[in-house]
């Protein structure tokens, strides 16, 4: 079968993963990418790359009022001639293309069902939120990461047979670019915040927490990886301390893997969220969780087994489940285990390509 992936907004690991999958069980995969976030060692030589010019943001603008960007995507696909095409994150121009390529059955995977969290500037426009309801209305298939995600679009109108539950996997990506780099120098006991810096994350609670934390496990050191203002969430006196490490930047993805290799736990205290590519990784590295019970999150996790869930904005909970991680190393190799198994037996992308095909196949019988 030949597949075409669509990937034009944020980093295409998660279209990676799926396209090494079905390559590897015979499929033909191509991918057409956003240019600004392409990285080709994300994809193995036998996936067919074509990078689209979505690269700076002037630039992408001044495309987007050509004609000719759209005439040139629609004759990119007829060349292609997918048996069907998986919109993996979508991107405004595909919305005036999608008309014209009605002929191949389409699925979008649709990550943000809710559009609450608004991290960038087109996030926050009525152009976002059009472009996502027009992609739902023409693709044949929706695929969400959990049951609470479909149920946000089945209120909105979208018929139940037309949207697909389907696991995320965890990114096996990081694992295979871990530098190897030794973690005896990293803190011990540590409690990891990875990732964009954000009102939606709570930041702020896990601030709060922290003093809680440390009463109860004195021990416990905290690292707080990733870009953004950590200044406006957590105080000065807090940010000073020594048990507290400080990453505001970027992480290069080479250096993800010790940061999770070297943390007894991967918190996210998020206060609203659909779902969280943090847990994934988290699971590739075999690291319990504490996360809040908001979106998808909870389904992600077997409480008590894979790692802890507590309600959001309550900083004494989120202490709570921390330490009865953090204070038995008992509970922590029994979770690391119970991970393993869960990642084997639900969140191996082998599995999940297989549901995949099967969809990409009954969608090109019936179409």
């Amino acid at each position: 079968m030949k597949i075409l992936l669509f990937h034009l907004s944020g980093t295409p690991l998660y279209a990676a993963e799926i396209a090494h999958s079905l390559a590897d069980k015979g499929h033909n995969v191509h991918a057409i990418v956003a240019q600004r976030n392409l990285n080709e060692d994300f994809f193995d030589e036998n996936i067919y790359i074509n990078p689209i010019g979505i690269s700076t943001n002037l630039k992408t603008l001044l495309r987007c009022l050509n004609p000719l960007t759209y005439v040139r995507i629609i004759k990119q696909i007829k060349t292609i001639d997918p048996d069907v095409i998986h919109i993996t994150q979508g991107f405004l121009w595909l919305n005036p293309v999608l008309p014209f390529i009605s002929e191949y059955p389409i699925l979008y995977t649709d990550h943000e069902p809710e559009e609450v969290n608004d991290v960038t500037l087109y996030d926050r426009t009525n152009i976002y939120s059009f472009s996502k309801s027009h992609m739902r209305r023409y693709a044949d298939k929706i695929i969400v990461h959990g049951d609470y995600l479909k149920e946000i679009l089945l209120s909105r109108g979208i018929p139940e047979d037309k949207v697909v539950v389907i696991s995320h996997g965890t990114y096996r990506y990081y694992e295979e670019v871990d530098n190897g780099e030794d973690t005896d120098s990293m803190p011990n006991n540590n409690v990891l915040f990875f990732g964009l810096l954000a009102d939606y994350k709570g930041i702020s609670v896990l601030a709060k927490a922290i003093p809680q934390i440390r009463n109860r496990c004195p021990e416990a050191t905290f690292t707080i990886a990733g870009k953004g203002d950590i200044d406006s969430y957590m105080p000065d006196n807090l940010l000073k301390e020594d048990y507290i490490t400080i990453y505001n930047e970027f992480i290069p993805d080479e250096r993800v893997g010790p940061l999770f290799r070297n943390a007894e736990i991967v918190v996210l205290p998020y206060t609203s969220g659909s779902q969280s590519g943090v847990l994934t990784i988290s699971y590739q590295f075999k690291t319990p969780v504490v996360v809040t019970n908001v979106g998808s999150l909870p389904e992600a996790v077997d409480n008590h087994e894979t790692g802890i869930i507590v309600p959001p904005n309550e900083p004494d909970l989120l202490s709570e489940g921390i330490c009865r991680i953090l204070s038995s190393s008992r509970t922590q190799k029994n979770m690391e285990q119970a991970i393993t198994e869960k990642v084997e037996s639900e969140l191996s992308w082998d599995i999940i390509c297989n549901n995949l095909i099967e969809l990409y196949s009954d969608l090109s019988d019936d179409h």
